[in-house]
């Protein structure tokens, strides 16, 4: 009787693991594009065609309800002081205004998405800093802000963006109908498809 045991137990732990890998990341299984979702460790990043296809399901979809988050969030003072290093030359920006706020809480969070959203597309994503920085930038005299770049197949879009910008269009790309704003609410995506669709170069 014990090996019927052992054999119950390898049946029920793969079932459970195959529940686990199921509430991964949802994209279009190949040759299906119009609606099948899997896993994403079992297929191919998106193509352009694809994500076109995700927006038509978007726009068509009833929106999700708005979930609000967290209201009583005590704000933190912005640090005085922060040093910004160029990914690009490797050189230091000493930022002592509004936007020390930005640089050390922001900013890393942008970096993690825009690759989320590369990693999620088989065409390439890119996020351009280089006007925080004061030897790469070409524009010294404007305030500083992020630029997402898009390489689609009618060449390069480029776009100023938000963290909330990129928050949108990386929910979009997990197959999600909302997106999580920064206190954890979910708002639906649907009013913000025209938004993807410039943020992507469609």
């Amino acid at each position: 009787m014990w090996y019927v045991a052992a054999v119950a137990g390898i049946v029920i732990a793969g079932t459970l693991a195959g529940v686990v890998k199921s509430r991964g990341t949802v994209f279009f299984k190949e040759g299906d594009p119009v609606g099948t979702f899997l896993n994403s460790a079992t297929i191919k990043p998106l193509s352009i065609e694809q994500v076109n296809f995700l927006l038509a399901r978007l726009e068509r979809e009833e929106a999700p309800e708005p979930m609000y988050g967290a209201m009583c969030y005590e704000m933190m003072a912005a640090p005085a002081v922060a040093e910004y290093i160029c990914p690009v030359c490797g050189e230091k920006t000493l930022y002592e205004d509004y936007t020390t706020a930005f640089i050390e809480w922001e900013l890393p969070g942008a970096r993690r998405l825009v690759e989320s959203i590369d990693e999620a597309t088989d065409f390439q994503v890119s996020l351009d800093e280089t006007m925080y920085c004061d030897f790469c930038s070409e524009f010294p005299d404007e305030d500083p802000h992020l630029i997402l770049r898009v390489q689609g197949n009618e060449g390069e879009t480029v776009n100023r963006v938000s963290i909330s910008d990129l928050r949108k269009l990386d929910s979009f790309l997990q197959g999600r109908l909302y997106w999580v704003t920064d206190n954890d609410g979910q708002e639906p995506l649907k009013e913000d498809a025209e938004l993807i669709r410039d943020l992507l170069g469609l």
